[in-house]
Parts: C-alpha cells; sequence; structure tokens
C-alpha cells in the first residue's frame, strides 16, 4: 500500500490535476483495430498482419509520445500590467520544454476560470516559447492569478492529456470603465481668507497698506509709499485659494448586504473611476475622497495608478461605519441612497 501510494503522490507532482479524455479519432480506432484483426486473421494476409502491428506500435507510441511531453512541460503566467474589469487584459504564457532531445507541437493552454485559450506550434527541446493572450477579468478588486490547463494531443490525437499548473501572484483589477456624464466636483479649499503679516502668498491680491512690522517679506514693501511718507510701507495680501477639484466616494450604503444595492455601488465605482480617468488624461489635478481618506490633488502616472488602486479595493460598508468630511457637507459627491 505504501509503494502505491507513493507512485501516486510521484504522477502527481509530474501530471498535477492530471486529465484523459478521448477523442474522435480514438473512436475510429477502436472500432477499425478489430475489424483489420478480423481480416488479417480469416484471409491470413501478411501484409494485415503487418498494417495491424503498426497501428497498434502507433498508438502506443503516441501514447508514449504525448506522456513525455508532457510530463516536460512547465508553464508561468505573467500577470498583465494593468487591467480594468470587463475590458480585454493581455496575460502572456511563458512555455518551457525541458526535453532534451524532443520538441513539444500544438500545445494548448487555457486559463482556468477565465476566457482564452492559446495554441503553441512548437517549443523546441530546452527551450521556451512566450505567447501572450487576451482575457477578461469580470471584477475589479485583487485576483489571484488562474491556474493554467496545459493539453497535448500529439502525434497522433487519440487522446486529449492534459494537466493543471497552479499559478502564484495577484493581479489588480481597476473599477470598470464607462462613459460618464457630468463630473460631480467637490471643493475642501479654504475660501480666501487674510494671512497673517509676512505669510501671504506672492502675486495675492492686495488687501491693504500698513506699516512694516518685523518679520514681514521686504518684498513686498510698496516702495512709491515708502518715498512718500518717509516710512516703510508694506503690502498685505489675501491668499486667494483656487477650488481644489475632489471627486469625494461615500461608501455607506442603507443595507451592506442587499445585492441590488451592492450592484449599483459597482456601478458608482466605475463612475467615479471613469470620471478620475477622464480628468486626468486631459491633465487636470483630481484629489479623491473615500469615506474619512484624502487623497490630495495631483497628477501623473504615479498618481493615477494610487487613485485607481484605492478604488479598486474600497468596499462598502454599512450606515455610520466611514462617514465623509464634515467640510463636505453640501458639496456635491457621489452616494448611493434608495429610492422612496
Amino acid at each position: 500500500m505504501k509503494i502505491i501510494g507513493d507512485a501516486s503522490v510521484a504522477f502527481e507532482r509530474r501530471f498535477p490535476g492530471f486529465t484523459l479524455k478521448p477523442t474522435a479519432a480514438f473512436w475510429v480506432f477502436l472500432v477499425t483495430v478489430p475489424l483489420l484483426g478480423m481480416a488479417a486473421l480469416n484471409t491470413g494476409n501478411n501484409a494485415l498482419y503487418l498494417l495491424l502491428a503498426l497501428t497498434l506500435g502507433a498508438f502506443v507510441a503516441s501514447g508514449v509520445f504525448s506522456r513525455h511531453t508532457l510530463s516536460r512541460l512547465r508553464v508561468r503566467l505573467v500577470a498583465p500590467g494593468e487591467a480594468f474589469a470587463g475590458a480585454a487584459a493581455g496575460v502572456q504564457f511563458e512555455v518551457s520544454n525541458r526535453s532534451r532531445f524532443l520538441p513539444a507541437a500544438l500545445v494548448v493552454c487555457r486559463l482556468l476560470g477565465l476566457p482564452g485559450c492559446a495554441v503553441i506550434a512548437r517549443v523546441p527541446p530546452g527551450g521556451m516559447a512566450l505567447v501572450s493572450l487576451p482575457t477578461v477579468f469580470p471584477r475589479r478588486g485583487r485576483r489571484t492569478l488562474p491556474a493554467v490547463q496545459v493539453e497535448v494531443r500529439l502525434p497522433l490525437g487519440f487522446f486529449v492529456k492534459s494537466v493543471r499548473w497552479p499559478q502564484a501572484g495577484e493581479v489588480l483589477v481597476y473599477p470598470r470603465r464607462v462613459r460618464v456624464g457630468l463630473v460631480r466636483w467637490a471643493g475642501l479649499a479654504h475660501r480666501d481668507e487674510a494671512t497673517a503679516p509676512g505669510r501671504g502668498r506672492r502675486g495675492g491680491e492686495v488687501e491693504q497698506l500698513r506699516q512694516f512690522r518685523p518679520g514681514d517679506d521686504r518684498r513686498d514693501i510698496h516702495w512709491k509709499q515708502t518715498a512718500r511718507q518717509q516710512r516703510l510701507i508694506v503690502m498685505e495680501r489675501r491668499e486667494r485659494s483656487l477650488p481644489s477639484h475632489y471627486l469625494a466616494l461615500d461608501r455607506q450604503l442603507p443595507r451592506r448586504d442587499d445585492e441590488t444595492l451592492l450592484q449599483r455601488f459597482e456601478d458608482l465605482v466605475s463612475e467615479v473611476a471613469s470620471s478620475a480617468l477622464e480628468q486626468l488624461h486631459r491633465g487636470e489635478p483630481v484629489g479623491l475622497i473615500i469615506g474619512g481618506t484624502v487623497t490630495p490633488p495631483g497628477s501623473g502616472s504615479v498618481h493615477v495608478r494610487r487613485l485607481l488602486e484605492q478604488l479598486a479595493l474600497v468596499q462598502a460598508v454599512g450606515p455610520g461605519e466611514d462617514p465623509l468630511p464634515a467640510l463636505l457637507s453640501g458639496e456635491p459627491v457621489y452616494r448611493l441612497v434608495e429610492a422612496p
């Protein structure tokens, strides 16, 4: 019993998830061989005996060759650099052939649980083939890379022999891209406020002229009034803050266990992500507010990935679990409410 168990473990290591499916050619072979054998016995024709022997030998050789090929193949899946839910994303297969003498031909690789199938014409002995394959991830979030099923049919194609190679690693799937309408901008910038002496933003609007005080910036001296009054006069400026562009997402749901509301929340996340991408591609800085988390406005590829990652991983919560900042009161936000 131990010997059988050890053999089973060794087989599983060489052929993980092994399956064997007969093809139409096998059923033709299964009917043809007995007929050929009967014809050879009834006639005593040596040519028929030779043909029968060649047929049976080819069947055995095909099984040995396909098994050898399958045991020498290894597959590694390379995650796509960028993937959006519901959109085609390119993954790559690295298929290596560890056989020293025999090539692998017409190898089929399939993604388990995802659409996509690639046929590799030939992998040379001791070589590697790199194949790109488009697939679609249905939902956003951090997803484990799917297992790859490797199939071998040649040389005679009586059976489809396959193994399943699990893949290590994950892929971050960004929210689905959708068409957006009017963007709901929210502002968190301070309104126009008089700044402390000497700390105003240079180039801002002049609020008043006053006498110079210790700590004032000498670049703010008004030289004409200084000459006229024979004392140092400075310009006190008012800081004018431009309204900051934020997209605010309220992730609180009226009922977090409602499947309909959760699906509508996914649509809301997709709308926020698509709005952010559209504005960032135009070169406009965009900030993001998700619950109590505030990401300041920015631009560039690093900022784009930061926002998309936050939106890819955001989860809905119940009422009162993660409220938006109080400064957003009265501002337009992306919020899901139940219809009355």
